[in-house]
């Protein structure tokens, strides 16, 4: 290989790292732009069209003066030097830039109309000039290789469009699944901006001692050929945008399809654009070593353009069967990281199965009309104006798709009109070719087939069924048999549908997955009542007077209509980014949630939380923020450090927010991650368990938590929903309580995670992972039922209460009164057996394995009554259990486990920590490997609570460390080893137990 040809391939190579590069930015810039636009419609459709809008005008800028300049090359190297110092600078600039429009320029319009705009101008002064700039490196770099390899100009625009597409095809991938979880977005931009740099760098090095290439000459012609020329030329361009248009119709159709297959983590998108740009990548490739040789272009361009409209219609049906492909896999994929990784392979193969034909065919389309135009001698502008028309096409594309063709005729009829679109075209193309009685006849042949074929496809239907089953999660390519899906409409941000089940429980879903889940038929409450009802109790329990209250997310609408119950509430402001979710909620759950619709005091915004915020005046008494499960794109950032910071500038001194958290599908890391956001900017919270699979954070902006107070159940409505999901007193509520900040921060700190944040987004990244493994971060709410009672020794009020009726508390009760007097009826076989062998006799007794029997026996009891039984109740167990013979046979090595556990149940925590060091140093006859364990945990337990955290430092260093692991202790004994740990002076037993229940322990 000569030199020359060598230069040429190092320069594919090179416009391959341009495209990682830019993919890298436009994915980047999304994201950055959505933290200061928001995650409404037209703040997607404003990036795009910023992006693309300043590509397509760096395109037009070298179409016009690139002739002009003499050496392209050396352009290209400043542009991509430029290029890669704004990347390295970026970061630093957004934030300074919008914390001064949030804190003053926002604020100071208040809540005028000219808001929008400001935000819009400067989200365009941020990326504009570099879109600018990235728009010209394909012109730039195009006329600089033709320049100097000018034999086949079809071949080397085409080997420049697979280069840069493959390059964007890996960089989009890359960027999601690598650069952004290690190193943030600030990390990922500035490696675009190091290779930007680099790039000009070695092109500057290749280039610097060839000759100045002489720019290709402008052809002379006659009037009558300039006058063809021009017209074919308008032409040419005229179906570059159409295909721009079409093609960009295709895109978010099938993005929101493929969203109901896939899921809609930020994951899931990325695997479907990187299938998206990977078909137009192989289109430039096979055309390339074609291009040149084709007797007419045109008609070739009029076939591949009705071909590509044929499989972008034929999509549908594929996608009706994608369903089945995503649910067979995951029926055979086992749910661990080699699962994930085979999961996300599975994505990325479906993704391209319905992408890619009809990608593969638009990649052909955009060179070959370059060509097209280079073959007829309009020169080097060809490039940047084929380009430019392009980009410009998918502008309108994105816009029209989302604004107006989405919420009227759904997902098919977009991709219906791209490919009315690309079917029109290649007619067009046809009959501008159409010689002699043979090439009529294709015309009316291909007429007829697209006319057929449109129609056939508008007679397909897409099975609500299918894309309301939330195959990515359930497995299951229909949703329950016996269900019915009664609304399902394709919104600006989201798919909406309503779900009956047979039970009669009714779910409202976006993208597949559900938000919400009341039981409209009267039967048994959804887990989901008990969150939402809670969400709107708990503040109206815990604020001294709600008067102005907002609330983040509609979902059903249950939790506004709950807050709306009381007089208190002056002013209810409810906001929602998507409008169907209003629709779907007032179809599905009227009357249930009435206040929410008929009550003056409410009013629902259709906007981004964030901008609703920055452009309301006033503070709120109260916010309670209800999003998706993080592992949906977006919605992490209301759980990022920089949302709390700012929800609090909206709350008054003693304003109280309240965050809904999901605990499935998730795990304690990334639970610790947002508490651990939270935590920095409020002064204290307390932490509900709902019952069920999530839990409520109540947090102040200013002081401490109070006591709920007891005239939340006056309302005699709110006293009916509460009793409804199983609440009827103020103890029940409490009961619930997990802990509060003092008690908790030292947990969620242990877990070695980064603090959740907007620029280094670690739940949005870590979610998706979660959510397929199918972890949950249960042990946070479970941890009332472990024997080592660290809420009830460290949270002052947290005594168990035998008047509530949990089977758990009745069970143990139940024991307890057999072991005391004999009636073992309604217990299960093996506690029945426990307590029969607690009256062997003396003789059996004499026997080591037999007392080793019995000492299991005790434990199984200890571990069933103990967590459930307050003191005073369990003080008759273990008397009884004290006068049996075998007791009374045992050696101080088989008595020490039953007084530490006697210690226990009593809640008494210096005997707690005497009894423990005592089996630890001295040893003891332990019948269960987790016994070692819980005996450190409740030792360490007992000195914690004496205000000796050293000394429980001191004891899991001796003996926790080593200790057999055991699942079900293991978050306690986390938990107080971290509490050991956490700087003294913020631990005291005060400090942790300080919110009690107003009329007594809960």
């Amino acid at each position: 290989m000569n030199q020359s040809i060598f230069s040429k391939y190092l320069l594919f190579a090179i416009f391959a790292v341009s495209g990682f590069s830019g993919l890298i930015y436009e994915s980047i810039w999304s994201h950055y732009l959505k933290l200061f636009l928001g995650h409404a419609a037209y703040a997607q459709t404003l990036v795009l069209a910023i992006f693309m809008g300043g590509m397509a005008l760096g395109s037009w800028v070298i179409a016009r003066r690139g002739q002009r300049w003499r050496n392209l090359l050396l352009i290209y190297v400043a542009v991509e030097g430029i290029i890669g110092l704004l990347g390295l600078v970026f970061h630093q600039g957004f934030v300074s830039t919008t914390d001064i429009i949030f804190s003053s320029a926002i604020p100071a319009l208040g809540a005028s109309a000219w808001v929008p705009f400001v935000k819009w101008g400067v989200a365009s002064l941020l990326i504009l000039p570099q879109s600018i700039l990235l728009g010209m490196t394909f012109p730039l770099m195009s006329g600089g290789i033709l320049r100097r390899f000018s034999d086949r100009p079809g071949a080397t625009v085409s080997m420049l469009y697979f280069t840069n597409s493959l390059g964007a095809a890996i960089g989009v991938l890359v960027s999601g699944f690598a650069l952004i979880p290690s190193v943030g977005l600030p990390g990922t931009i500035m490696t675009a901006g190091i290779l930007n740099v680099l790039l000009a760098l070695v092109v500057w090095l290749i280039i610097r001692r060839a000759p100045e290439p002489v720019p290709m000459p402008q052809p002379s012609t006659t009037a009558s050929d300039q006058r063809a020329l021009t017209s074919f030329a308008a032409w040419i361009l005229f179906a570059a945008f159409l295909s721009g248009v079409a093609s960009f119709l295709y895109e978010i159709a099938w993005i929101r399809m493929l969203s109901l297959v896939l899921g809609s983590s930020t994951h899931a998108f990325e695997l479907m654009l990187s299938a998206f740009i990977l078909g137009l990548a192989l289109g430039g490739l096979w055309i390339s070593r074609r291009a040149d040789n084709l007797s007419d272009p045109q008609r070739f361009l009029g076939v591949t353009m009705i071909v590509m409209g044929s499989l972008a219609a034929a999509t549908i049906v594929v996608y009706g069967q994608s369903f089945e492909w995503m649910a067979q896999s995951l029926q055979a994929l086992n749910r661990n990281d080699q699962g994930y990784a085979a999961f996300n392979l599975v994505s990325h193969a479906i993704a391209a199965v319905v992408m890619l034909p009809a990608t593969f065919c638009a990649g052909i389309t955009l060179p070959l009309m370059t060509h097209s135009l280079l073959k007829a001698r309009y020169g080097e502008r060809a490039i940047g104006r084929v380009y430019a028309v392009n980009t410009l096409g998918a502008i309108i594309g994105v816009m029209a798709a989302i604004h107006l063709l989405m919420p009227v005729v759904g997902v098919k009829g977009v991709v219906l009109t791209g490919a009315a679109l690309h079917m029109v075209a290649g007619l067009a193309f046809l009959v501008r070719s159409a010689r002699g009685t043979s090439h009529t006849r294709t015309v009316s042949a291909a007429l007829a087939w697209s006319v057929a074929l449109i129609a056939i496809m508008s007679m397909v239907e897409l099975d609500p069924r299918r894309m309301a089953a939330g195959v990515f999660r359930t497995g299951l390519a229909l949703t329950p048999a016996g269900s019915e899906v009664p609304f399902h409409r394709d919104g600006k941000t989201a798919t909406v549908s309503l779900l009956i089940s047979p039970d009669g429980k009714i779910g409202i879903l976006t993208n597949g997955k559900a938000d919400a889940n009341i039981n409209m038929a009267g039967g048994a409450t959804s887990a989901d009542e008990v969150t939402m009802i809670l969400a709107g109790a708990l503040p109206l329990g815990l604020h001294p007077q709600p008067r102005q209250v907002a609330n983040i997310g509609i979902g059903s609408g249950l939790t506004s209509h709950t807050l709306l119950i009381t007089d208190q509430i002056a002013d209810m402001d409810t906001v929602e980014i998507e409008p169907l979710m209003a629709r779907a909620a007032h179809q599905a759950f009227m009357p249930r949630v009435r206040n929410l619709f008929e009550d003056p005091r409410s009013h629902i915004h259709f906007e981004d939380a964030k901008t609703f915020f920055a452009t309301r005046q006033g503070q709120y008494d109260v916010i309670v923020s209800e999003p998706s499960n993080p592992w949906v794109s977006g919605v992490a950032t209301l759980f990022s450090d920089e949302f709390y910071q700012r929800v609090t500038q909206y709350l008054k001194a003693d304003g109280i927010f309240v965050q809904w958290l999901q605990m499935y599908e998730t795990d304690m890391s990334v639970v610790a991650s947002v508490m651990n956001a939270l935590s920095k900017h409020f002064s204290d919270y307390v932490i509900y368990d709902s019952g069920t699979s999530d839990m409520i954070v109540v947090a102040v902006r200013e002081g401490s938590i109070g006591p709920l107070r007891a005239s939340l159940f006056d309302a005699p409505e709110l006293a009916t929903d509460l009793a409804r999901v199983g609440l009827h007193s103020i103890e029940d509520i409490e009961h619930l309580r997990i802990g509060n900040k003092a008690l908790l921060d030292p947990l969620f700190r242990s877990y070695q995670v980064p603090t959740n944040s907007d620029y280094f987004p670690f739940v949005d990244y870590t979610s998706p992972r979660m959510r397929f493994l199918n972890r949950n971060a249960s042990a946070l709410t479970t941890v009332r039922s472990v024997p080592i009672p660290l809420l009830d020794v460290l949270d002052n009020g947290r005594a168990v209460d035998l008047e509530r009726q949990s089977p758990e508390s009745q069970t143990a009760l139940a024991i307890r009164n057999a072991v005391i007097d004999g009636h073992l009826e309604g217990l299960r076989p093996g506690i029945r057996q426990a307590v029969l062998l607690l009256d062997l006799d003396d003789a059996q007794c004499s026997d080591a394995a037999v007392r080793s029997t019995w000492l299991d026996a005790a434990y199984l009891l200890f571990v069933t009554t103990s967590p459930y039984l307050p003191p005073e109740a369990a003080t008759g167990l273990w008397s009884r259990i004290e006068a049996t013979s075998c007791y009374q046979r045992l050696d101080d090595r088989e008595r020490r486990p039953i007084t530490l556990w006697k210690a226990t149940a009593m809640r008494n925590a210096p005997s707690m920590a005497a009894s423990g060091r005592e089996l630890l140093e001295r040893g003891a006859v332990l019948t269960r490997p987790e016994q070692i364990r819980m005996a450190v945990g409740l030792t360490m337990l007992g000195l914690l609570s004496q205000g000796q955290p050293q000394a429980a430092q001191s004891i899991w260093d001796a003996y926790g460390k080593d200790a057999p692991r055991a699942n079900s202790y293991d978050l306690v004994l986390q938990w107080l080893h971290a509490l050991s740990v956490w700087p003294h002076d913020r631990f005291t037993p005060s400090a942790v137990g300080a919110s009690t229940p107003e009329n007594g322990s809960g």
